[in-house]
């Protein structure tokens, strides 16, 4: 995992869309990933389960890129209406660059084009 390790000009597009320029076997590819795809929102936390579209409740979206890590931060709407601030989410610990494509690291249908 750690895509951010062989990745640069990592952004945030739309509030949920993943992009970067990952390095792979033959230079650098630009990638993008939907993270509304395998991230939700439940009762103004962030899931990676079966719940998806954490962008439809979501406000200041935005990325931490540090040495280590990427994180994802938000606020999320809770069910009562109310808003849960400053949420965060390890991108770096679910998403790897394979071949110069983001993918989520758990995935087992992804297949290296």
């Amino acid at each position: 995992m750690s895509f951010h390790l062989t990745s640069k000009d990592i952004r945030l597009v739309d509030n949920h869309i993943l992009a970067a320029s990952c390095e792979g076997p033959e230079g650098w590819h630009d990638s993008t990933i939907d993270l509304d795809e395998f991230i939700g929102n439940s009762d103004g936390e962030f899931r990676t389960d079966i719940i998806q579209n954490f962008s439809h409740s979501a406000d200041s979206v935005y990325l931490i890129i540090g040495q280590d890590k990427v994180t994802l931060m938000a606020s999320l709407r809770k069910w009562d209406g109310s808003w849960n601030t400053a949420q965060h989410l390890n991108l770096s610990e679910m998403i790897s660059n394979n071949g110069g494509n983001l993918y989520l690291a758990d995935d087992p249908f992804f297949v290296v084009p």
